[in-house]
């Protein structure tokens, strides 16, 4: 059983009060059931409180949220199939409370609760049903929260950060178990972070495979949704230029109509000191446009010495492939993990995260 979610124009002020910006400004995005989507952003980007809306822990200031449907707030029929958990581990209970005790409760409240499943999954994880919470490492904790979330089987589970907390070990496990389980008893699942957890080439599984783990990506920035497009999508699109700074330049201008890549980080620097006022992101509409094939969009930008690298997001034409070979220029695919942080850190896309010792 899974539950579609639809988001739609939805604002959260911050608690309080005052003239703080939205946690939440006129966000909409929908994930279709049964899929598995990638809430991603930088921290303070609004992840754990649109998270906290579709879990109904809090009602938005303005715009909708359905879960199924229907509001999730206060709703007796969603409550029991909605499953968010954190790195934490626990859920409010006493750090003295087992592990297993902990899991006794929650198998009370979730009528899907599969304790096998549970078992085999504390074994693989390596957490010990009889230890204290509070005895718990981080990792551990962490494990526990995820054992909750998959164990559940709930039509919406969202897990906010608590897999890429896990050892390293370990979250490939997370992500085998999550596969196979979803396989078998599909569900609708959100999973937040600030970067991608998918593991493989570059320590990110499904970017050159056809195997990812993702099926869509949402990216957040300063409560706004920058983009929402279906993992498959997303990847590929990613390039990376390296090479003689006035070849990178030229070759860049001649892909995004900027005069010199000089020139568009230093207009992107100055609009997005305007952004801070309350505006959008700087890039937002061309990004958008970009990771629909439409564009071009510089997204990060480095130089060393001579040296300069640029992330760019959109179709690199073959002809233009063939000039930077021409030229020198090394091209290198861009692995989703990198993709969204270029993508999500508006420091980079503005230019005041750039590296210079010239």
């Amino acid at each position: 059983m899974s539950y579609r979610v639809d988001v739609q124009r939805l604002t959260v002020r911050c608690r309080g009060g005052g003239s703080a910006p939205p946690a939440l400004d006129d966000a909409s995005f929908s994930v279709e059931p049964g899929r598995v989507c990638g809430l991603f952003g930088r921290e303070g980007a609004g992840k754990s409180t649109l998270l906290a809306c579709l879990a109904a822990y809090r009602r938005p200031s303005a715009g909708t949220v359905r879960v199924d449907g229907d509001d999730p707030y206060e709703n007796a029929r969603l409550m029991n199939g909605i499953s968010l958990v954190d790195g934490r581990g626990g859920i409010g209970v006493d750090e003295s409370t087992t592990v297993r005790e902990v899991l006794e409760i929650v198998a009370l409240l979730r009528p899907r609760w599969d304790q096998a499943f549970a078992d085999t999954l504390l074994d693989r994880f390596e957490v010990a049903a009889g230890a204290k919470v509070g005895q718990l490492a981080r990792g551990r904790r962490a494990a526990l929260a995820v054992t909750m979330g998959l164990a559940t089987r709930a039509p919406l589970t969202m897990v906010d950060e608590a897999h890429l907390e896990l050892e390293p070990a370990h979250q490939s496990t997370f992500q085998e178990e999550l596969r196979a389980d979803q396989a078998a008893h599909p569900r609708t699942v959100i999973l937040a972070g600030a970067t991608v957890g998918e593991q493989g080439a570059e320590g990110i599984r499904g970017v050159d495979d056809d195997g990812g783990l993702l099926d869509d990506v949402v990216l957040l920035g300063r409560g706004r949704v920058l983009a929402a497009v279906r993992a498959a999508d997303l990847r590929g699109l990613g390039r990376e230029l390296t090479g003689d700074a006035d070849a990178v330049a030229a070759l860049v201008h001649t892909l995004t109509g900027d005069a010199t890549a000089d020139e568009a980080t230093a207009t992107a620097t100055a609009t997005a000191d305007e952004a801070t006022a309350g505006d959008a992101l700087i890039g937002d509409a061309l990004m958008r446009d970009a990771l629909t094939g439409e564009a071009v969009a510089v997204v990060a930008d480095r130089r060393l010495g001579r040296l300069r690298s640029v992330v760019l997001a959109g179709q690199v034409p073959p002809d233009a492939l063939s000039a930077a070979d021409r030229a020198g220029i090394s091209v290198s695919p861009v692995g989703l993990r990198r993709l969204v942080t270029c993508l999500t850190d508006d420091r980079l896309r503005s230019g005041d995260h750039r590296e210079r010792t010239s």
